[in-house]
């Protein structure tokens, strides 16, 4: 099976070095091509006396500038280590002079130099002149890796993890699960106690000793970014998206040739995935949001039924919503036969006249206890604080409101279901919120969509027009009213936006206001991110940030965000809200959502107020209801389809009003699920001391 091709280990430990170059007026220092291939982040630089240095990150990101020579280091010297102590801080080493007779240095492919201890050189000259083949080599490698590294007791993955504080009950959660259930578990702790991080805790600990070299990870599409920037940041682990280009490109082949793969399960259980996916052994295979695999009736579980797989967690805060044989389904993916038969444990296990009664509890507690790990939030100690949130509803200019109404009219009959557009939906959508965010949103979006094929010359006229108008429109209400809120508001701003021309929108009205403002988005490089953040640390009073920096960033630091505009589903408001408020957070936090009156942003943001009072939530709990609503399509998708079927802004309002209601129905059962995973599972079930 081919491999993708890998970077380096991104693994340092402590007195790793790099040899580094010392400009001749002491004043820049140049950090080795190696050195960056590794994204790593230099907060903190200490000299050989281990007293501070005082740096910046220069503009090239590929050295460190210096206010002052560094001493008691001579300007000039070429003979200068870089040295780990821990994750962000390093320290400058000034290497001994080789002796004379030394053995000559030699490079790895990385660039790294490196010499041989000259009994270790002997060895492996007179090792080559053996008869021992490559498979034997490897064999032996493996097995001496194994046999030194210590046992589950300790985590050995621990000082590698990256930009978080790992909480007791996650590192006892990741032990348990490897030590006592041999890697295969069901998470089920209450929703906001990093059931995410404790799963990349398992994977972590397990890539490193060498006992997993593939891994399958199926969540919801809406997570599916989250995934991948937790997983890169906090534990140096890469997945690959189905949606990645090289990926789409191979086909169904791809499934055999990457090796770490996150999708949705509903991209993984559809043909002609569903044969590749299946026909592969997985290493490791985690589960979110498992409780979808309830039902084995479904595709979807039959799909997780049929996956070869070694290790395998599911992650759930909800495993009983109807009736005990959920739960019974669930660890039959993990533990055939742990609770005997179907048939077997309804007999033995479930009330004829309540499913959701257990019989015999204390019996299926001891049997449960071998696969399941439940941490509660009044058991471990966490204290979330709180969040207030400010609804802006800003009133557009008059130009700025015939315009919306103008694009809105040429976006709604092709939205419908019963009309064919050269238009793809999602490109009408992507207009729609860019209507809502900005004008050079919708303008750029606009001439992009005129360009599409086979679009008919009155549409595209239309278009273009539209695009001129966009293009010519005054200075944006909700800029005027950000820029007032800066003088009423003195705290360090997240600035959330989904486009980047609102991003450059706001970056050239807010810095010749005198702000400093920094910018993140996706298109920089790993350096220019973490340039970004360290800007937003230090001077920079704004961070401006498109949707790529919700994706597994940590900004506890800041205490306060702006949605200038708002994504249609929730979760992805919930995502950005989770960069700020997390375990971990010491202060309140304050929300300013910006809406235009008239919008399709306001009704949706009424509705999750009015219905949900999302922001009050616990970070993960507006995907469990959600899941209640029964609805295969995306939330965004929902809220488009009642945009295109109305027939004005009022009859918009009335359908989602009824919307509103259906989720308040599976909050309710929501909350019903909670009341019955307590009453069947208490206390029980907390990872061991």
């Amino acid at each position: 099976m081919a491999s993708q091709p890998q970077l380096p280990s991104t693994v340092l430990e402590a007195g790793d070095r790099f040899a580094v170059d010392l400009s001749p007026d002491g004043r820049s220092l140049t950090l080795p091509e190696c050195f960056l291939d590794l994204d790593q982040t230099v907060d903190e630089l200490l000299g050989p006396d281990a007293g501070p240095i005082a740096f910046k990150i220069a503009d090239s990101l590929s050295a460190l500038e210096l206010p002052e020579p560094p001493r008691p280091i001579p300007a000039g010297t070429d003979s200068l280590w870089l040295e780990y102590q821990e994750p962000g801080r390093f320290r400058l080493r000034v290497r001994d002079p080789e002796p004379a007779g030394a053995a000559p240095e030699l490079p790895t492919e990385y660039g790294v130099r490196f010499t041989l201890n000259p009994d270790d050189g002997a060895f492996l000259r007179a090792a080559a002149h053996q008869r021992a083949s490559l498979p034997l080599f490897e064999l032996a490698r493996e097995a001496a890796q194994l046999s030194t590294n210590a046992g589950f007791d300790r985590l050995i993955c621990l000082p590698q993890v990256r930009d978080m504080e790992l909480l007791d009950h996650q590192t006892r959660t990741a032990k348990t699960v490897l030590q006592r259930f041999h890697g295969k578990a069901l998470l089920c702790d209450e929703v906001g106690l990093g059931k995410t991080i404790e799963a990349g805790l398992i994977a972590a600990e397990l890539r490193l000793r060498g006992l997993i070299r593939s891994a399958l990870v199926l969540v919801p599409p809406s997570l599916i970014e989250q995934w991948r920037g937790e997983m890169r940041r906090k534990f140096s682990l890469e997945l690959t998206s189905h949606d990645d280009p090289a990926f789409r490109d191979r086909g169904a082949a791809a499934w055999a040739e990457f090796d770490y793969v996150i999708a949705s399960i509903h991209t993984a259980k559809r043909d002609p995935h569903r044969g590749a996916v299946t026909a592969r052994h997985w290493d490791l295979v985690i589960v979110d949001e498992a409780h979808h695999l309830r039902n084995r009736n479904t595709q979807a579980w039959r799909l997780a039924s049929e996956l070869q797989k070694q290790y395998a967690l599911l992650l759930t805060a909800t495993p009983v919503q109807n009736n005990l044989e959920e739960l019974f389904n669930l660890v039959t993916l993990l533990e055939p036969g742990l609770l005997r038969t179907a048939k077997q444990f309804q007999k033995r296990f479930v009330d004829k006249k309540d499913k959701l009664t257990p019989l015999h509890l204390d019996e299926l507690h001891q049997l449960l206890a071998e696969v399941m790990v439940r941490n509660r939030r009044s058991t471990v100690g966490l204290r979330f604080t709180r969040r207030w949130a400010r609804t802006e509803r800003i009133a557009p200019a008059a130009p700025e409101q015939q315009l919306y109404e103008a694009v809105a009219a040429f976006i709604r009959p092709h939205l419908r279901k019963d009309t064919k557009s050269a238009i793809s939906r999602m490109a009408l959508l992507s207009l729609q919120m860019a209507l809502g965010s900005s004008s050079p949103a919708a303008a750029g979006t606009l001439s992009k969509l005129a360009e599409t094929p086979k679009l008919p010359a009155k549409d595209r006229q239309t278009l273009l027009e539209l695009a001129e108008r966009a293009g010519a429109q005054p200075e944006s209400a909700k800029v005027d009213r950000l820029l007032q809120l800066l003088t009423e508001f003195p705290d360090k701003l997240v600035v959330f936006t989904q486009f980047r021309a609102t991003q450059e929108l706001l970056e050239k009205r807010l810095t010749a206001a005198g702000h400093a403002v920094a910018v993140f988005h996706g298109g920089l490089s790993r350096m220019g991110k973490e340039a970004a953040i360290a800007a937003f640390r230090g001077p920079a009073r704004l961070l401006i940030a498109t949707e790529s920096g919700s994706e597994g960033r940590n900004l506890q630091f800041a205490h306060a965000l702006c949605n200038f505009d708002l994504p249609w589903n929730p979760m992805r408001i919930e995502q950005r809200v989770g960069r700020l408020s997390r375990i971990g957070q010491t202060r309140d936090i304050e929300i300013f959502n910006f809406v235009t009156a008239g919008t399709v942003e306001e009704a949706v943001l009424h509705l999750l107020q009015a219905k949900l009072n999302l922001f009050e939530l616990v970070i993960g709990e507006i995907d469990m209801i959600l899941g209640n609503l029964d609805e295969e399509r995306e939330f965004e998708d929902v809220v488009a389809d009642l945009w295109a079927e109305s027939d004005d802004m009022s009859d918009f309002r009335t359908r989602m009003e009824d919307l509103g209601n259906r989720l308040l129905q599976a909050k309710g059962e929501y909350q019903k699920q909670q009341a019955h995973d307590n009453k069947i599972f208490g206390d029980r079930f907390a990872p061991d001391p």
